[in-house]
C-alpha cells in the first residue's frame, strides 16, 4: 500500500508487555499488501469494507474486519475493495494470553471479550468522527483492564525480548540458556503463552525479518516480495542456511512464492 495512497497516523499508546503501538489507516486508493508473521498479535477496528485476507499458504480467505488476531505463522495478503477506516492496536506477542484468548494462531476472534458491544460502538462513532487518538485511547485502556500477569507472564516477556534482540536468530537450547532454564521450560511457556512451539514462533519471526530486510521500511508490496524470495531461491544457499535465515525450508520456500505470485497474477521467474 503506497504511503502516498493513505493517510498513515502512527499513535504512541505503548504499554509494556501489552500494547506496542496503535495506528489508523484511511485508505484513499488501496493496494494490496502482505502482512508477515511478526510474532505480534493485532486487535482492529474497522469501519467500512476492508476487503478480504488471503493465507498465502492454505488460499483460505476472510474478511478484512473488526476483530481480534493472534500471532501469525504464515505471511497474508490483504485484498482492499473499498475504502475503509482501519484502527489497529499491535499487540506484544504475550497479549493475547493476558486478556485470555491465547489460541488464536492464524485465526481471529470477536473482540467482544476485551471492548464489550457498548465500548466497540463508542470506539466506532469516535473513529467515524475523525477523533482517532480517543479510539485508539479507548481500546488500550479496555486492553489494559482485562489483562492479567503473573511471574510466568513476566519471565515470558524477557524470553520474546531475548527473540527480538537477535531478530529470531537464535535457537531454542540458546533461549533455554539466556533465560536460566530448561529446554522443556521454554516449550511449556511458549505452549501456554502463545500456543505454538518456540521453533514454530523462531521461524515466523525470521521470514518476517528476511521479508522486511529485503524489502526496507514501510507496507510490504508482494511485488517486493515476490522479487526476494525469486532471487533467494536462485542463489542456491544450502538448506541450512536458508531455514536458519528466512525460516522456512527451500521447498517451503518456493511454496510461498508460487502462492504469491498466483495471488497477484505475477508471470514466472
Amino acid at each position: 500500500m503506497p504511503v502516498d495512497q493513505v493517510q498513515y497516523t502512527r499513535l504512541a499508546l505503548a504499554v509494556p508487555g501489552l500494547v506496542e503501538h496503535a495506528w489508523v489507516v484511511r485508505d484513499e486508493d488501496p493496494t494490496r499488501e502482505i502482512l508477515l508473521p511478526d510474532g505480534r498479535g493485532l486487535l482492529q477496528v474497522v469501519l467500512g469494507d476492508g476487503g478480504v485476507l488471503v493465507d498465502v499458504t492454505s488460499g483460505e480467505e476472510r474478511p478484512d474486519a473488526t476483530g481480534l488476531r493472534g500471532l501469525m505463522t504464515r505471511p497474508v495478503v490483504r485484498v482492499p475493495s473499498a475504502s475503509a477506516v482501519r484502527l489497529g492496536i499491535q499487540l506484544h506477542p504475550a497479549a493475547l494470553a493476558a486478556v485470555g484468548s491465547a489460541g488464536l494462531v492464524d485465526a481471529w476472534g470477536s473482540v467482544a471479550p476485551v471492548l464489550g458491544e457498548h465500548a466497540l460502538g463508542t470506539v466506532e462513532a469516535a473513529l467515524s468522527s475523525g477523533d482517532d487518538e480517543r479510539a485508539a485511547r479507548l481500546v488500550v485502556d479496555a486492553l489494559r483492564a482485562a489483562a492479567t500477569e503473573d511471574a510466568d507472564v513476566l519471565a515470558f516477556r524477557e524470553t520474546v525480548r531475548t527473540v527480538d534482540d537477535v531478530e529470531g536468530a537464535i535457537t531454542v537450547p540458546e533461549l533455554a540458556r539466556a533465560a536460566e532454564v530448561t529446554v522443556s521450560d521454554v516449550h511449556r511457556a511458549f505452549l501456554r503463552h502463545l500456543r505454538v512451539s518456540p521453533g514454530s514462533y523462531l521461524a515466523a519471526v525470521r521470514f518476517s525479518v528476511f521479508a522486511r530486510r529485503a524489502v526496507g521500511a514501510g507496507p510490504v508490496r508482494p511485488e517486493a516480495v515476490l522479487r526476494a524470495l525469486r532471487w533467494y531461491a536462485d542463489a542456491g544457499y544450502a538448506p541450512r542456511e536458508v531455514e536458519r535465515t528466512a525460516g522456512m525450508s527451500p521447498v517451503e520456500l518456493r511454496r510461498v512464492e508460487e502462492r504469491i505470485a498466483v495471488l497477484i497474477g505475477a508471470s514466472g521467474s
